[in-house]
């Protein structure tokens, strides 16, 4: 099973057709069907998706969306303890601080971004995935799983 947490930016940036990402969600929404891949968002995340939907379109439309989302991805919630390790991270964006240290405090595999630049900080790079990364490791991931069965 892979575990990866989707950065919220990404749902939200595609929903709203933002730099062209419908390719990349069409992609994740492909993997939310995908038996081995467990997709994850922060509780944080969820609400600014709420947020920005419901002011672009309405609060029923957002509604829809974060219950579709809801049904397809698990949330990590973030608490005081997250906060205050994001706060000594040394990434400069604060939000994606805040993705990174989920993605550890839950032993999550990855993070599934479409801006590495937030996450040039990070000491092990191998946890930071691109849309085409994770597309790659659950291709790799099925033909394993055939194998060993």
């Amino acid at each position: 099973m892979i575990r990866i947490l989707v950065d919220a930016d990404l749902i939200l940036e595609s929903l709203i057709n933002r730099h062209n990402c419908v390719e990349d969600v069409k992609k994740i929404c492909c993997n939310m069907l995908h038996p081995l891949i467990q997709i994850y968002i922060t509780d944080v995340g969820r609400q600014k998706i709420y947020d920005y939907i419901s002011r672009l379109q309405n609060t029923h439309i957002a509604e829809i969306v974060i219950n579709w989302l809801q049904e397809k991805i698990q949330i990590c919630f973030v608490d005081q303890g997250i906060l205050q390790q994001a706060r000594s991270s040394p990434l400069r964006d604060f939000e994606s601080a805040v993705e990174l240290v989920c993605v550890r405090t839950h032993q999550l595999d990855a993070i599934v971004t479409h801006k590495r630049e937030d996450f040039t900080e990070v000491p092990h790079q191998f946890c930071v995935w691109s849309i085409t990364d994770l597309c790659t490791r659950a291709n790799l991931e099925s033909q394993l799983q055939a194998n060993i069965s």
